[in-house]
């Protein structure tokens, strides 16, 4: 397959405040070390729709369908090579006002889009072939990939072998910092000093940003960073909504004997880990105005991410020293 540097799915190009053309002006050019790279990376975000109780028996195991589908190419050095953007037309299900709200994809924009095999052959054909290692930022993105594939291209066998090196990078940082909790995208960058960049819910601006985070973290040799790939055969099902949703809708209405065998917590127990959140938060306060860091960070916005996400301090300490001088994502 022809391997072409800056190829662009322009069919359904969007832009949702991102322009990677000019974030390209403001970063340094580093010197290409190769012409044909031996080894490439690829970011991947994915925006998609809700499906209606009746709809989830379209596509087994997922929440919803594809409407947006953004990566990007990095090199050997884990530096900027190109993009591929492209929206998605839903086969079962349809734009809600939440969504709607959330990404700013309205129907009307899906109309004329492609629909997901064909936007997936693209990505597939834009990403080329050799040794490419692809990264999401948890692995609901390769579920729904998998879980789409199943359910509209059996037959396109060549497109479930680009799922075979697909590596969640949310599950790296949460080890590299001792989260017990899944950290969001947008909290990661916080807590390694680092200012997203476009508009978030995109799915381009979401995979170039996880690219920063990549090359922020396998750029800082002292990490050494180890990873393993995403085995389909050991994920859960992505759809476990419907619990969740009984939960909610039924809560005022259940005795608080009923709500604790749905896991639900009584306003004493909130209280209290309100209280316990509040002591968490004011002794990391006290050890970060201690720390070598202490005036160069937001201590109060440390302090709360680090007890919403389960993290200690000295943990944050260590990652955010380590990669405190390793520099941004270049253009290669």
């Amino acid at each position: 397959m022809k391997r072409m540097d800056d190829v662009m799915d322009t069919s359904n190009v969007y832009s949702y405040g991102i322009d990677l053309s000019k974030l390209k002006l403001d970063l340094p050019k580093s010197q290409k070390k190769h012409k044909a790279p031996a080894k490439r990376y690829v970011c991947i975000d994915l925006e998609m729709t809700e499906f209606t109780a009746s709809q989830r028996s379209c596509v087994p195991g997922a929440n919803g369908e594809v409407i947006q589908f953004g990566a990007v190419l990095l090199d050997e050095n884990y530096n900027l090579l190109s993009e591929f953007s492209s929206y998605v037309k839903p086969a079962y299900s349809s734009v809600t006002p939440w969504i709607n709200q959330l990404t700013g994809i309205s129907n009307q924009k899906l109309e004329k889009a492609d629909d997901f095999i064909t936007v997936f052959d693209k990505f597939c054909y834009w990403r080329g072939e050799g040794d490419i290692t692809t990264f999401c930022w948890s692995k609901s993105d390769f579920n729904q990939l998998w879980s789409e594939l199943e359910a509209k291209g059996k037959h396109r066998y060549d497109l479930f072998a680009t799922l075979q090196d697909f590596v969640d990078l949310q599950d790296i940082f949460g080890k590299l910092i001792s989260s017990k909790t899944s950290v969001g995208l947008e909290s990661a960058m916080r807590l390694l000093q680092m200012e997203y960049k476009g508009q978030v819910h995109t799915a381009l601006s979401d995979s170039y940003n996880t690219a920063r985070i990549l090359h922020k973290l396998f750029c800082t040799e002292s990490l050494e960073v180890n990873f393993e790939y995403i085995n389909p055969s050991k994920e859960p099902p992505v759809n476990q909504k419907g619990e969740e949703e009984y939960n909610c809708s039924l809560a005022s209405f259940l005795s608080p004997e009923l709500l604790s065998q749905f896991g639900y917590t009584g306003a004493s127990q909130e209280e209290e880990a309100e209280e316990k959140s509040i002591d968490n938060i004011a002794e990391d306060l006290q050890l970060l105005e201690a720390s070598p860091l202490a005036g160069l960070i937001n201590n109060e916005e440390i302090a709360n991410l680090c007890t919403k996400y389960n993290i200690e301090v000295q943990s944050w300490l260590r990652l955010a020293t380590e990669v405190m001088n390793t520099q941004e994502m270049q253009v290669a």
